[in-house]
């Protein structure tokens, strides 16, 4: 079993936090990530439990399987060659064999109103279709979600997002396989033109950053911040603007950036009353943040 919950974790990027005993210590992977890891799994019978009283869930490895990658566990899946290229080619399953990944496939033409529609939900947070155009925001009619394509500071095309369309789709981002976030910044190969940096933790964050004015802005994909993200932050910008979520999770990731990045001019930008995060506020509000940063000693 333990090389089973191994496999899993790998192909989903879910990072281990703490391996002691009988069991693997995570970030649930099934409620927005605090800063003390409260999922626990048993290396032995796969039986796990998130400990935090905002989730609390808990089930056998088959069940946590299904929720992550949205199949049965054991399922054999038998795909021609054909189908397996075609596969490969959406970017959410299968190895990728190409130095590229195909983006034709998810592709929307945003000059027909049908297919824009796709978009709708990110329509609603607000994100224009010039935005999205920009982003290279797609679609995946097989996954039935939105995708965000992501680069590297090379361009080059490393991964994509799947964002669901639905309450009911889990979970709530999807990844394709072999895309590792903690080795990317959502948008550097944009913002490294700049010599400042404005840190957000999710990519529609980032995404509405840059539609308000500022296109110095990268996405962590979530609130833990690897080394390797340390290490492009550090390597492209001398100052560090922070617009972390107004949670738990994102002042850990603020406290995280402010350590590793001594040296460098580092702000915050503070997230307006009664949002959450960068997503959820308004241009003047994240223009009002922005600009009244508030330097960090």
């Amino acid at each position: 079993m333990e090389d089973e919950i191994r496999k899993l974790f790998d192909s989903y990027n879910i990072d281990v936090a703490s391996d002691s005993g009988n069991e693997f210590n995570i970030y649930c992977p099934f409620h927005k990530n605090l800063h003390s890891p409260a999922f626990f799994i048993n290396r032995k019978t796969g039986l796990w439990q998130c400990f935090n009283p905002s989730c609390a869930k808990r089930g056998n490895f088959r069940q946590l399987y299904r929720q992550i990658t949205g199949k049965p566990y054991g399922k054999s899946i038998t795909l021609d060659s054909a189908a397996l290229t075609n596969e490969i080619e959406r970017g959410f399953r299968g190895k990728v064999i190409s130095n590229e990944i195909d983006i034709d496939s998810v592709a929307v033409d945003y000059d027909n109103n049908d297919e824009t529609m796709l978009l709708s939900k990110f329509l609603d947070r607000g994100l224009s279709l010039d935005t999205m155009d920009h982003f290279e925001i797609g679609f995946s009619r097989v996954k039935d979600r939105i995708v965000i394509p992501v680069r590297d500071p090379n361009y080059k095309l490393v991964g994509f997002i799947g964002r669901a369309t639905t309450d009911e789709q889990e979970p709530r981002y999807l990844y394709n396989k072999g895309f590792k976030r903690a080795d990317v910044l959502f948008n550097i190969q944009n913002a490294k033109k700049h010599p400042s940096c404005i840190i957000t933790e999710g990519s529609v964050d980032a995404m509405m950053v840059h539609q308000a004015g500022y296109p110095n802005v990268v996405s962590t994909l979530g609130a833990q911040v690897s080394k390797n993200q340390i290490k492009m932050l550090k390597r492209y910008f001398d100052e560090l603007i922070i617009f972390s979520d107004n949670d738990d999770a994102g002042i850990a990731m603020k406290n995280d950036i402010i350590n590793l990045c001594r040296g460098k001019v580092l702000s915050e930008a503070k997230i307006a009353d009664g949002c959450k995060d960068p997503g959820e506020m308004k241009k003047e509000q994240i223009t009002h943040s922005i600009e009244n940063k508030i330097s960090i000693i």
